[in-house]
């Protein structure tokens, strides 16, 4: 087995971590200098009138970005298909369903994350973290991770309240929303629950107007360190 220290080191902060972006002598030099591959699985909904999208796979996915860029490894294109515990299509009953478009199958999902992590393992990873910025895919993503729990490869799924003591996380709330002003700033308006009736429709959390990019830069900080210090416990 590899046995990798993740330390933050100034080298990795200046080169690629993005997996689309490199060349394959990059691609091997990062790969040898931290056999670890990030993986983002989100989804594409509704996260209320002031939040873009994509929300939770861009949140994720940054959040890999900036973990690699301390420590190395190799961030793969953020997953944008995802499990709806909702799936139901019927917009006059969910109303906060209207732009939701990403639902698999819970075994079609299970499967496609299975046959990802193989591929990964051919080429060379030996840690595989999955970060589910959509909180349903968690569970799916951990069924897929046991079927390597006999092998060397480390596996580790979360979602990112999970690297951050006593926090839970929320749909397009205080949480959420923060998290996203301190990652994709021009991706949130608060301004555009003005004047709405339902201005919290697709909301589940704390209000949003509670967010600031401060609170979500701490946290985000928070959930950075969590994520090292997990990855330094299980990767020995």
């Amino acid at each position: 087995m590899v046995n990798v220290c993740f330390e933050s080191s100034k080298k990795y902060k200046l080169k690629k971590v993005r997996y689309e972006e490199m060349f394959p002598f990059e691609f091997k030099e990062a790969l040898k200098n931290n056999p670890t591959a990030y993986l983002s699985i989100g989804s594409l909904e509704w996260h209320g009138y002031h939040n873009a999208l994509g929300l939770d796979s861009l949140k994720a996915w940054k959040i890999l970005e900036l973990v690699a860029q301390k420590i190395g490894g190799i961030v793969f294109p953020p997953f944008f298909l995802g499990f709806d515990t909702h799936s139901n299509l019927d917009t006059n009953e969910h109303s906060n369903k209207s732009y939701d478009c990403y639902h698999l199958d819970e075994k079609l999902l299970e499967k496609v994350l299975e046959s990802y992590f193989k591929r990964m393992i051919h080429v060379g990873f030996k840690t595989i973290f999955v970060l589910a910025g959509h909180y349903p895919n968690s569970r799916i993503a951990h069924s897929a991770a046991k079927k390597f729990r006999n092998t060397d490869i480390k596996i580790i799924v979360g979602s990112e309240f999970d690297f951050v003591e006593n926090q839970k996380g929320d749909h397009a709330g205080k949480w959420e929303t923060s998290l996203f002003m301190a990652t994709f700033p021009h991706l949130v308006d608060l301004k555009l629950m003005n004047g709405k009736e339902d201005r919290l429709l697709a909301v589940n959390g704390d209000d949003p107007q509670e967010s600031t990019k401060e609170y979500g830069k701490e946290m985000l900080n928070k959930i950075i360190s969590g994520i090292i210090k997990t990855l330094n416990k299980k990767v020995k």
